[in-house]
């Protein structure tokens, strides 16, 4: 289908290949959108971003190099022109308000389907956020009563010592989660301090075994 000159831009950052291949088939089928590229990783999203200028960015959370939290701060800061639309497996109940407060537009689980994307797309294009009902009323709920969050303590954690705990998660040592980040070994030695300061764990051993533990227990069902 040949998109009209008034389409939606859009661009697509997964790193997985049959994933890619369902939502451009899908957004084939829309007259108003339009799939102007794709990337699997961090560094290519960016540079795809730069060289499209898309309206629209569908991002996923977990990519081959990196984490797209990134290419969200990225837009946020050198493309304020590109909506971004996180689209995750990742339980939208600790990530879609992260991901809202870093600069997405929009957050829509992976096991939506293709009508939810397509509306999802439509609805950030036009200025609006893009969140389930439950987001959109404890959003609503906040900003008219502020209290505490009941969501866990990890929302205390910055995005980068969130990054860093969720490595730590997956079995990673300092120098993997370094390398991973692209920083030394003493910066992830100084998260590592804060976020068991804030966590009020004793040790190391029992900041891993946490980590581990809520890894494990959020770990997307297939």
């Amino acid at each position: 289908m040949t998109a009209s000159s008034d389409s939606i831009r859009t661009v697509l950052i997964d790193d997985h290949p049959l994933l890619r291949q369902g939502v451009a088939l899908a957004l084939g089928q829309a007259e108003d959108l339009d799939l102007v590229g794709e990337a699997a990783d961090v560094e290519t999203g960016i540079q795809l971003i730069r060289e499209t200028k898309p309206s629209v960015a569908v991002v996923d959370l977990t990519l081959e190099d990196r984490s797209g939290m990134e290419i969200i701060k990225f837009v946020a800061s050198e493309q304020p022109g590109t909506a971004v639309l996180v689209l995750s497996m990742h339980d939208e109940d600790m990530y879609a308000e992260r991901c809202l407060r870093a600069g997405a537009r929009g957050y829509l689980m992976k096991n939506r389907g293709p009508d939810r994307l397509a509306n999802a797309i439509r609805t950030v294009h036009s200025g609006r956020l893009y969140v389930s009902d439950a987001v959109a009323q404890r959003l609503l709920n906040e900003a008219v009563s502020p209290m505490p969050s009941d969501r866990g303590e990890l929302s205390c954690l910055t995005d980068r010592e969130f990054e860093v705990f969720e490595l730590f998660g997956t079995g990673k040592t300092s120098k993997q989660v370094g390398d991973t980040l692209g920083i030394s070994h003493k910066t992830i030695d100084v998260h590592r301090i804060r976020i068991r300061k804030k966590l009020n764990l004793q040790t190391n051993a029992d900041l891993m075994h946490y980590a581990v533990r809520w890894v494990q227990s959020h770990e997307p069902s297939v």
